[in-house]
């Protein structure tokens, strides 16, 4: 398989990193370091490495900038299927 993802019709969303390791992936606060690259939220007790609260992050901000969805705007609705065929 070639080609980019916009040609097959994958959109790109591209998002600003900066925060998305230190930022509660929950509420939205400054996290502290619990142990080595585990962080913690003082405020909601959310807790993670920081890789996975970036990945969080990231995917919150793209999600936002694709208007809360994970499928595109012009996608068929689930709703235009019979569910008992």
């Amino acid at each position: 398989m070639t080609g980019s993802a916009e040609s097959r019709g994958v959109p790109i969303i591209t998002v600003k990193p900066r925060g998305t390791s230190s930022t509660c992936s929950i509420c939205g606060s400054k996290l502290i370091e619990n142990i080595y690259r585990r962080l913690r939220c003082p405020r909601c007790g959310f807790e993670a490495d920081r890789d996975t609260v970036a990945a969080l992050n990231i995917e919150k901000r793209a999600l936002e900038k694709m208007g809360g969805s994970l499928t595109t705007p012009t996608a068929p609705q689930m709703t235009d299927v019979d569910p008992n065929r």
